[in-house]
């Protein structure tokens, strides 16, 4: 057996992916298991795995498997976000190997999830019926291919929405949480729309940052509020804990500077969201066509997209068909 792990300290960021607009200190995570450290497996050989330090105190550990923005290959780019949501007790799974290059496919997520499900190759202690897909941008795109995998229990969308088949959220029946950045986030429209299309019944929570656009909070000490509200949901959905779900129902998250927060069929405890009410947004039903180039790890091209499909900085490079990104 193969066992490399690398315990996550002070390194400086080289290349170049959506989720490298970040700040070059690294932490380990501050949660009750921690701190987290990051390493291969010889079982899973094409993906990153975050576990907490303690993880004999935590028992058997939720998955949490997670796509990058761009697709990208680097399981270590997201390392902030990743290893706070481990120190709570979860395994983490990024696509792609410490400092990888490339892009990675659904199928490859698809490993990570079958991976799971038969016990993680036997290294791990995991509740294999507790698993979440979920990915920023383009990764947010892989997660979506899992809403009818009977193996997965949760999905994640974070700065990211359908690309094509809209209707397909319509369909969605196990719980979702949203992340977005706001107006200026590149993915706004996608998130919102779905947010709009999953039905009723599917318990739904969307927040908004919009002061951080499509960066997110990923490179952030501890990974930010993005991180907060990931670990607080693992926490009540695949937990019970009531007091991390009463984050979605009362004024926590609004006070933590989340903006235009919505959700459906939220019960945590007998209690749902009363203050802030949920709202709707009606954003475009596609992307409006444009004639201006889209800017910096902008979309630039995929099936069904009818937006920019040229540049004004970088390279329109596909990830996958669905989706191409300015790089």
């Amino acid at each position: 057996m193969r066992l490399t792990s690398v315990i996550l300290g002070l390194a400086a960021f080289a290349g170049a992916s959506p989720s490298k607009i970040l700040e070059a200190r690294q932490s380990v995570g501050d949660g009750p298991f921690g701190p987290a450290g990051f390493q291969t497996h010889a079982s899973l050989p094409r993906h990153t795995i975050y576990r907490p330090n303690n993880a004999a105190a935590a028992g058997a550990m939720p998955v949490f498997i997670w796509g990058n923005g761009a697709c990208s290959g680097d399981g270590t780019s997201a390392r902030n976000f990743l290893a706070q949501i481990a120190s709570y007790g979860f395994l983490v799974v990024s696509q792609g190997v410490p400092g990888g290059g490339g892009s990675t496919t659904i199928d490859q997520m698809r490993e990570a999830v079958t991976w799971a499900a038969n016990g993680a190759g036997g290294a791990f202690n995991v509740d294999r019926t507790k698993i979440m897909t979920a990915g920023y941008s383009c990764g947010g795109t892989e997660a979506y291919a899992f809403i009818d995998d009977a193996r997965v229990s949760s999905i994640g969308i974070y700065n990211s929405g359908m690309l094509g088949n809209y209707d397909q959220a319509k369909t969605i029946r196990k719980p979702v949480i949203i992340a977005l950045g706001g107006p200026s986030d590149i993915a706004y429209p996608n998130g919102e729309r779905d947010y709009n299309n999953i039905p009723a019944s599917t318990p739904t929570w969307k927040g908004n940052l919009n002061r951080v656009g499509h960066g997110g909070t990923y490179g952030e000490a501890n990974g930010g509020l993005y991180a907060k509200a990931t670990y607080k949901w693992l926490q009540w959905q695949f937990k019970g804990d009531q007091s991390a779900g009463a984050y979605f129902v009362g004024n926590a998250a609004l006070s933590d500077g989340w903006n235009n927060i919505a959700s459906k069929s939220i019960n945590v405890g007998g209690t749902t969201p009363g203050n802030p009410p949920p709202t709707t947004t009606n954003p475009p039903t596609t992307p409006p066509p444009s004639t201006n180039c889209a800017g910096l790890y902008g979309q630039c091209g995929g099936s069904g997209w009818s937006g920019p499909t040229c540049c004004s900085q970088g390279t329109c490079r596909a990830s996958n068909q669905w989706y191409s990104q300015c790089l």
